[in-house]
């Protein structure tokens, strides 16, 4: 790990350079050892760094937002139009797969930073609770996609191996900090993640309400999907009523599904949403190469030159009757032209909403706590219970009703309406690895099935780690 915090020392320099009076910085451009943040702005520079980094386009910044669809059944990539995006992903190369391990390490590294300092300086009690509790439960997040990307679930262990991903819990100022540790058992990184969450939720301020970061019901809504994970449905549940009970957000209504994503502001149902700025976040060829919009619109509509080959694939589009309000999400097009053939399903829930080539992402949406609820109702035999949800939430897309089953059969439902909510949101990779139940594939791929114990189910390290 040691290129990782380096780069962490060089990049932190860089944070704080306007905060001078708050840190001694030698040289201005690393951290010398021993040095901490003495006060609370400082701290919060700190905390801001951890968030860009979520933007990164290998992590929130697209991949965790699309890359679970094209690697599962939700997306064809169409190879003559996609300009090498996702073309090893969409059939399961080996080698192609999530590849965020650096950024997330050294947004734990930011966060450490915080939990380890922030407690001691001067300040509103009420701020520095909020600083910490959000990063208590930014290490969680992190933490958790690292461990639902890079092991397995703790239900679900394949072939013996219970690794997870490396558990570092403090500081590392210097590259000598980082000594190498072997990967943590999958027990041990879930007990990680619960206890920060547990003390991130006791920690936040009830004056805590914006929802382009981290806060109490988004919280509780992370520790309620961790336990769904875990199959602990009796405490999911818990979280998630709780999470619903006390969010701001609010469900879309019939007949606005499109229009709660057409929005440069934040998205009515989002718990938590990663906010991006068209003009430092997307500056130069950045937004028109590597952006959710480029890699799911089709060059030359509406103007826009993009790398659009990630296409709705034949199965997705199937399941939608045609008065269902999400099906009007999608649009046939072109490959590169409204008049080129052949024509393709896109979807458009990423449609530079915010600014050109730009959207905002959405981490923890309303509906899909309720999805999530439903499943963990559904695993403790409480199919009515499951399928009231689940029919609630069809009747506000102006979707039938009668054909949600209230016995086992819910289970697979659930499963399936998460299709239909959560489509290029990257949530199916992730449903069906949980499941235990393999991958499915678009026909189009020619790949088929992938067990639940193909090695290609976790992502290779990255190779300066194994090195």
């Amino acid at each position: 790990m040691k290129k990782i915090f380096y780069l962490y020392a060089l990049v932190l320099g860089f944070a704080i350079s306007s905060c001078e009076k708050s840190v001694d910085v030698q040289p201005k451009n690393s951290i010398a050892p021993g040095v901490v943040i003495t006060t609370l702005s400082g701290n919060q520079a700190v905390l801001a760094s951890a968030y860009d980094r979520l933007q990164s386009f290998g992590y929130w910044g697209r991949d965790m937002a699309l890359l679970g669809d094209a690697m599962a059944d939700n997306i064809y990539t169409e190879v003559n139009i996609a300009g090498g995006r996702y073309t090893g992903h969409n059939v399961n190369d080996r080698g192609s797969h999530y590849g965020f391990w650096g950024t997330a390490y050294v947004a734990i590294n930011d966060v450490n930073t915080v939990i380890a300092n922030i407690d001691g300086v001067p300040g509103s009690a009420t701020a520095i609770a909020q600083a910490k509790a959000e990063a208590l439960a930014l290490r969680a997040m992190v933490y958790f996609d690292l461990a639902r990307t890079y092991g397995y679930e703790p239900t679900k262990i394949q072939g013996g191996f219970d690794r997870s991903v490396v558990l570092r819990l403090s500081p590392s100022a210097t590259p000598s900090d980082a000594s190498p540790r072997r990967r943590t058992s999958v027990d041990s990184v879930y007990k990680a993640i619960e206890k920060d969450l547990k003390d991130a939720i006791a920690l936040f301020p009830a004056s805590n309400t914006s929802r382009f970061r981290l806060n109490k019901p988004a919280a509780q809504a992370l520790l309620g999907k961790v336990y769904l994970y875990w199959e602990k449905w009796g405490d999911a549940v818990t979280q998630f009523d709780a999470a619903l009970a006390g969010t701001p957000a609010t469900q879309i209504a019939a007949g606005a599904y499109v229009t709660a994503f057409n929005t440069a502001s934040v998205n009515q149902e989002s718990l938590f949403e990663i906010p991006f700025i068209t003009s430092t976040e997307m500056s130069g060829v950045t937004g028109a190469n590597d952006s959710p919009f480029s890699y799911t619109n089709p060059s030359g509509r509406n103007s826009f030159s993009t790398f659009g080959g990630q296409t709705a694939s034949d199965e997705l589009m199937a399941l939608f009757e045609a008065g269902d309000d999400r099906r009007s999400m999608f649009f046939q097009f072109g490959g590169t032209s409204a008049t080129a053939s052949p024509v393709f399903n896109w979807c458009a829930k990423y449609r530079g909403s915010v600014g050109a080539y730009t959207d905002n992402i959405k981490v923890i949406r309303f509906s899909d706590v309720v999805l999530m609820k439903a499943e963990a109702l559904a695993e403790q035999n409480q199919f009515q219970a499951a399928a009231d949800l689940v029919i609630a939430l069809r009747a506000r897309r102006n979707a039938t009703t009668n054909t949600v089953p209230n016995t086992s059969a819910i289970k697979d439902y659930i499963q399936t309406e998460r299709r239909r909510e959560l489509f290029f949101e990257g949530h199916r990779w992730f449903d069906l690895k949980r499941k235990g139940a393999g991958i499915t594939k678009p026909a189009k791929t020619a790949v088929g099935s992938i067990s639940a114990a193909d090695y290609r189910i976790l992502p290779p390290l990255p190779v300066s780690e194994v090195t």
